[in-house]
């Protein structure tokens, strides 16, 4: 199967869809598909392939199997200009070539794609429909087309919502993201990870990820002021400016640790060091911002072994269970994040049972069982459609 996935982000960045969008593309020529990823670059970026993929293979921690395909664009700090632009440029470089389907997460190419009577897959880890009403009409109509193949969900709250909106039931398919196991080949105990770190032997909840309010990262700056006897590690870059603040403020708490932005082996053991690791327990990532949706750490999270310290969302709580992979709170209850906290940190017994539930949660979560079933459902729905 021939695939021409379509982005507009520019390569590498340190975005989850980045990462998301890359191991999703290693593990589908990893399965066998042919691949190429159709992406902006500078206009006078003159690299060859094969420093291109060596730059995205040192930064993701993968081997880029998949075919590159470099669109130069005028890149702006304006992201409207560039969708429009790889849209276009992407689409007529997609049609003017033997493809099989046309893979992508913006819904430029949607229409011009199916216009020309090609396959096309839409991914998304937004409910769509829900957040934007007004495309409800667009979606449903865009689902009946004979050469569509579906939307590809990162979870069963996003496919709920386009269900409700009227898409088929066999158009929208849920499959999760995953992680890489390969990452976890060397096991550490939180003593081992803390002493690479330079952390001190203490209780210790990590947090890796974005540094933003839109995170809820005031949480648990208010939970490490309340629990000064467990350090509180934020693995994620602080320089930003929407970190800043976050920042200034931790940096007035000597039991919280900065330790940056984090990839590859180094991430790894930030993962390690912990005792538990935390998801800011907040619905607004969810409701209020609507830009989180089943964040991408949860697999990792699984996939690390350690008890997961979260919130009781909706999205959430379709991978985990508290007290079986997890301990689960109400959102946005800073009360009960602090409880739960000193709870899981002084109970050992707990937190080796959370910790082999997640374990046994995160088996059939590799990005390579994530290919395996994005393949099986291109392959089904391309087997309804006439030649």
């Amino acid at each position: 199967m021939r695939i021409a996935y379509i982005t507009d982000e520019t390569m590498p960045n340190a975005s989850a869809s980045g990462l998301q969008i890359v191991q999703t593309l290693a593990a589908l020529a990893e399965a066998g598909a042919r691949v190429d990823m159709l992406y902006p670059v500078a206009p006078g970026d003159r690299r060859d392939e094969a420093l291109r993929r060596a730059e995205l293979s040192a930064y993701f921690h993968v081997e880029c199997g998949f075919g590159l395909a470099p669109l130069p664009a005028a890149l702006t700090a304006w992201r409207p200009p560039i969708k429009v632009a790889q849209a276009g440029l992407a689409t007529v470089r997609a049609l003017g070539a033997r493809y099989d389907v046309v893979y992508t997460r913006n819904v430029g190419p949607i229409l011009p794609v199916l216009a020309a009577g090609r396959p096309l897959v839409f991914e998304t880890y937004r409910p769509l429909t829900q957040q934007y009403p007004a495309s409800r009409g667009p979606f449903r109509s865009v689902s009946r087309h004979p050469r569509f193949i579906g939307i590809v969900t990162h979870s069963r709250y996003a496919r709920d919502a386009f269900l409700r909106d009227g898409l088929p039931v066999d158009r929208v398919e849920t499959v999760y993201n995953g992680f890489d196991p390969s990452a976890f080949a060397n096991e550490r105990s939180p003593a081992a990870a803390r002493a690479l770190l330079g952390l001190p032997e203490q209780p210790t909840v990590v947090y890796t990820g974005r540094i933003a309010p839109l995170k809820r990262i005031d949480l648990l700056l208010d939970a490490a002021e309340r629990l000064p006897h467990v350090r509180w590690v934020l693995a994620g870059a602080y320089d930003t400016d929407e970190a800043r603040p976050l920042t200034a403020r931790a940096r007035t708490l000597p039991n919280v640790t900065l330790l940056g932005y984090l990839t590859g082996d180094r991430l790894v053991v930030a993962l390690q060091a912990a005792d538990a690791l935390v998801i800011p327990p907040s619905a607004d990532p969810l409701e209020a911002f609507k830009t989180t949706v089943l964040p991408i750490k949860t697999f990792t999270y699984l996939a690390a072994g350690r008890a997961i310290l979260a919130g009781a969302t909706a999205d959430l709580t379709e991978l985990l269970e508290d007290g079986r992979n997890a301990r689960l709170v109400r959102p946005d209850d800073l009360g009960a994040l602090v409880e739960a906290a000193r709870a899981l940190l002084s109970d050992a017994d707990a937190r080796a049972r959370l910790a082999d539930g997640a374990r046994r949660t995160a088996a059939e979560l590799t990005w390579g069982a994530r290919a395996q079933r994005l393949l099986a459902f291109i392959e089904r729905r391309l087997a309804t459609m006439r030649p």
